[in-house]
């Protein structure tokens, strides 16, 4: 799950992802760890904000918190974060991530995160974005073993029948 060059500053987030299951419920001393958890989601750190929007975001935790601190992430300026938040939001409430998806289904470069979030959004008004990303990219050779190519195809799959990935 890490990537030793990239951890973030936060000794706190780095206890967490060493962690197989952070405990964030359950008591006084989990409800404190998940609201620092939540405070990092608007920490000065980049690193940080985008590591504690990747927790949030892989969680199970489905709060009215949570929730507000993934719709704030979604607009973070450090991508990746802003990419975790739209992920940990479609996976909670897909309508709240829908505009964002579309709208970055639309730029210039997409990634496959946008396209994780899309399959978990699970909506049949993305399959024109989706299926013309597709076409774009159906000369390519080594398609079958991409991530992006698998992050489509299991997008366009999800649009399809409307439900998202198990």
């Amino acid at each position: 799950m890490t990537n030793s060059e990239y951890l973030p500053p936060s000794a706190f987030l780095q206890t967490l992802i060493r962690e197989d299951e952070p405990a964030l419920t359950g008591g006084a001393a989990e409800d404190a760890r998940r609201a620092e958890l939540i405070a990092l989601t608007q920490d000065d750190d980049g690193t940080n904000r985008d590591w504690a929007l990747l927790l949030l975001s892989q969680s199970e935790l489905d709060t009215p918190e949570v929730l507000a601190a993934l719709v704030r992430g979604m607009d973070d300026q450090h991508h990746e974060a802003s990419l975790e938040a739209t992920i940990g939001v479609a996976k909670r409430d897909p309508t709240l991530a829908l505009a964002h998806v579309t709208k970055r289904l639309d730029e210039e470069t997409i990634d496959s995160m946008t396209l994780e979030a899309a399959a978990w959004i699970a909506d049949p008004s993305l399959l024109p974005a989706l299926e013309a990303i597709a076409d774009e990219i159906e000369d390519d050779e080594d398609e079958e073993d991409d991530l992006f190519a698998m992050a489509l195809r299991e997008a366009i799959e999800a649009c399809t029948r409307g439900t998202p990935p198990h």
